[in-house]
């Protein structure tokens, strides 16, 4: 991945490290957070000041969970705190938080090349890969691995020319969905037009199941060449608005929005995990021991799929650059996927949904005011611990952060200079 600027934040992929069961290990890292120097609540409920304005901004992903966490913190713990909460997109959260123009930056995407600000992962979201081929296709939730959609935004799916129509029907969509009959209705494929953590994902996923991607991994991997025949949406309502609209539509939407996706009548895809990513769609494994497996999104998939991640997690050479696409692992790992692929499903894990990740909080280490910082650092802690009950994160179909990453969050907020 493109690390040279702001707007195409490295994703690290990180090596596989003996770490035991995520979970398991969780507590024992929580109490080293804790220990590490920052103490969870120190600087909660402190005001009795006019009102403090914590300003956010980014990621459109996750701003319907900020948009929660922000008056629940007001009502529940301070409130003299008002958490102003906009979108624009992962790379606007990037490049203003580096500035300091907000609070904090909210990104689907670790910031590997931002200087003074440190990432802070604030729950684990997901991506759908949303179409839209009338009411009863689209309750049929089909089957679409990586590399089919690689090949749907290069445009030469089932061998096409790009530039070239290409239908549902086309063979390899066919063969991976043999009880659907599927409609000859061209594909027409909806991008990201803002720089996004969303296509971040998806780009991901794609170069990580398909040897011939050529857009790369990145937020901005659409905007300066748009797939053939595509259209662009502004931030995730605006691919869906897009996909309303457009019979045999497809593209991708970050989770929190299912709600809208269910309102809309639109149908999101099972997706194939590295078994399914063959060159032959997925019907037939280039390896004789793998079976094709096409995921059901749910939040105990995911979890699965963030179990496989964390087990990769080198915390000493990484930090918190945490990708947990295809379970986590490095391109490359195997070696019967086109694309390199990812983890496998194991015995623990055995159904992990291979499109996950973290939400980051991006926060500047040295701030131009400290004093204010203290109300930012304080909401951070609230969100990483008290905001991540279920009570909160299962209304945007997010999964809570492991204790794991809670101290290893702490241990982060303790690099942000606040006022005592």
């Amino acid at each position: 991945m493109t690390t040279g600027s702001l707007s195409t934040p490295a994703r690290k992929r990180t090596s596989q490290v003996a770490v035991g069961v995520a979970v398991g290990i969780g507590v024992v890292l929580l109490v080293a957070g804790l220990g590490g120097g920052y103490f969870l609540g120190s600087y909660l409920a402190k005001t009795t000041t006019p009102t403090v304005d914590i300003t956010e901004t980014g990621s459109t992903l996750l701003e319907p969970m900020m948009a929660i966490w922000g008056p629940a913190y007001t009502n529940t713990v301070n409130s003299h705190v008002v958490v102003s909460v906009t979108g624009g997109g992962s790379g606007q959260g990037q490049s203003e938080s580096e500035a300091g123009s907000i609070d904090i930056g909210a990104s689907d995407a670790y910031t590997t090349t931002t200087v003074g600000v440190v990432d802070v992962p604030v729950a684990i979201s997901s991506q759908l890969v949303v179409y839209n081929l009338g009411t009863t296709l689209n309750k049929d939730h089909l089957n679409l691995n990586g590399t089919m959609v690689a090949e749907i935004f290069e445009g030469n799916l089932c061998g096409a020319t790009p530039g070239a129509a290409i239908d549902w029907n086309c063979g390899l969509i066919q063969a991976a969905n043999p009880s659907v009959t599927l409609p000859a209705t061209a594909i027409t494929p909806v991008v990201r037009s803002d720089s996004s953590g969303d296509t971040d994902l998806i780009s991901t996923y794609c170069d990580m199941s398909y040897k011939g991607w050529t857009y790369g991994n990145s937020t901005k991997a659409f905007i300066n060449t748009v797939p053939p025949n595509a259209k662009t949406g502004d931030g995730n309502a605006g691919i869906l608005s897009q996909l309303v609209n457009i019979t045999g539509g497809v593209g991708y939407v970050g989770i929190s929005y299912l709600s809208q996706i269910e309102k809309d009548g639109l149908g999101w895809a099972n997706l194939g995990d590295n078994y399914a990513n063959s060159y032959l769609g997925g019907d037939v494994a280039v390896n004789a021991s793998a079976t094709a497996n096409y995921i059901a999104w749910s939040i105990k998939d995911v979890s699965e799929d963030a179990n496989l991640s964390l087990s990769r997690l080198n915390y000493a050479a990484d930090g918190l650059a945490l990708n947990m696409v295809l379970g986590g692992s490095p391109a490359g790992a195997t070696t019967w996927s086109v694309g390199g692929g990812g983890t496998n499903p194991t015995a623990t894990d055995p159904t992990p949904y291979p499109d996950a990740n973290l939400e980051y909080s991006l926060i500047k280490t040295s701030p131009s005011d400290p004093a204010h910082q203290a109300y930012v650092v304080a909401f951070e802690e609230w969100v990483i611990s008290y905001g991540n009950a279920h009570s909160y994160v299962s209304q945007v179909n997010f999964v809570a952060l492991t204790p794991q990453l809670q101290g290893l969050d702490l241990e982060a907020l303790s690099e942000v200079h606040i006022a005592n």
